[in-house]
């Protein structure tokens, strides 16, 4: 199948779409779970202020978006690097929403650590996946990198200064 800019150019609208989905996932997820248990946290000093999450989060996205188009708009010349890509970009999208449930919904800051961990995992192959079928768009995800271990970090002070119940088995 050759992707012409008539398939590929809807296909960008739909990789939005699923951002802009996450996005808002994510954000329902978080006013879902906040609330007294959340406020009561120590956060770390280094942690940005809340006003400052939403637009890092669209950017984020949309180079997000943005880099897997140009990834998968390289079909034609690469399709097990882009089938193998695509199913990385998958996983992330579960795991991004997966750690807000975690982390607030679910109000287990240490469980969505070792999610975020497999995340970070996940996005680290998705920067060499990418590289092999499109510089730029390995380029693209260098918001998400640092936004990721900025996350990362603070999800990391937050379970090494407070105290979360022990799960029993």
């Amino acid at each position: 199948m050759k992707l012409t800019a008539s398939i590929s150019y809807p296909l960008l609208a739909v990789l939005s779409a699923l951002s802009i989905i996450l996005l808002l996932l994510g954000g329902w997820l978080t006013y879902a779970g906040l609330g007294a248990w959340y406020y009561e946290l120590d956060f770390p000093p280094f942690q940005p202020p809340p006003w400052l999450f939403t637009p890092a989060w669209v950017i984020v996205l949309s180079c997000l978006a943005l880099s897997t188009w140009l990834v998968v708009v390289r079909v034609n010349d690469h399709s097990g690097s882009v089938a193998f890509a695509l199913a990385l970009y998958g996983a992330q999208l579960v795991l991004n929403a997966g750690w807000s449930l975690l982390f607030f919904t679910v109000q287990r800051p240490d469980i969505a650590l070792w999610e975020l961990i497999v995340l970070d995992s996940v996005l680290l192959a998705m920067v060499l996946a990418y590289g092999r079928v499109s510089k730029l768009a390995a380029l693209l995800l260098t918001p998400y990198v640092i936004w990721l271990a900025l996350s990362t970090a603070i999800n990391s002070w937050i379970v090494n200064y407070n105290s979360f119940p022990v799960l029993n088995a």
